[in-house]
């Protein structure tokens, strides 16, 4: 009676064919870039260790109707701070992408891949160093790109959703340039990494 409830129950998950259309997800990230810290300052004090960006964000995914795939956008909002002594590093990169995402399983349980491409950018870096008179620069980029590749993973209960996702994005800020007027550099910086995600949600 037991491994029969237990078979029953494995088909449903993997051959029921899901409902949702939408999607909505409220979203928790962690990205692990490492970034050159050297080119954005000229004191003397040791540089701090590189710390993960992390912010809430969201997705929004409409499904084709008996398709596998979903299209949409997602919106994050990432940041660290970071010090040494009295040097200090503040990141933050705000991201809007075009969403695309295909799932191998789409029943109560779901499984596939899902990528974006960076539309929208908003990116500053901020660098502090109290021990020398307050000396400080805003670096921004001219430019930024970026985009993603993950596996992602889900479990719908009625209309809630709850899952993950991991993959790597590549994001470059081109030509960052201190607002402040302190330095004349125009370095890039390298904000790609592998990341980690978490989301809550409803599907309609």
């Amino acid at each position: 009676m037991k491994k029969t409830f237990l078979a029953l129950l494995m088909t449903s998950l993997f051959a029921v064919q899901a409902n949702a259309i939408v999607e909505a997800k409220l979203t928790y990230t962690a990205l692990a870039s490492n970034p050159d810290f050297s080119p954005l300052y000229t004191g003397s004090n040791s540089l701090p260790t590189v710390a993960p960006n992390i912010g809430l964000g969201a997705d929004l995914v409409v499904f084709i109707p008996a398709t596998s795939w979903g299209f949409g956008l997602r919106y994050e909002d990432l940041k660290f701070s970071v010090t040494s002594g009295s040097l200090q590093y503040k990141s933050q990169a705000t991201r809007t992408g075009l969403l695309v995402a295909y799932r191998f399983i789409d029943t109560v349980f779901h499984l596939g891949l899902i990528g974006t491409y960076g539309l929208s950018h908003t990116n500053s870096m901020q660098v502090t160093d109290s021990s020398a008179g307050g000396l400080s620069y805003n670096w921004q980029p001219d430019t930024s790109t970026s985009y993603s590749i993950g596996l992602e993973t889900s479990l719908s209960l009625a209309t809630f959703l709850l899952g993950g996702e991991v993959g790597y994005m590549n994001m470059k800020w081109n030509k960052m340039r201190d607002k402040t007027g302190s330095s004349a550099a125009t370095p890039d910086t390298d904000m790609s990494g592998t990341y980690a995600k978490l989301f809550v949600g409803f599907s309609l």
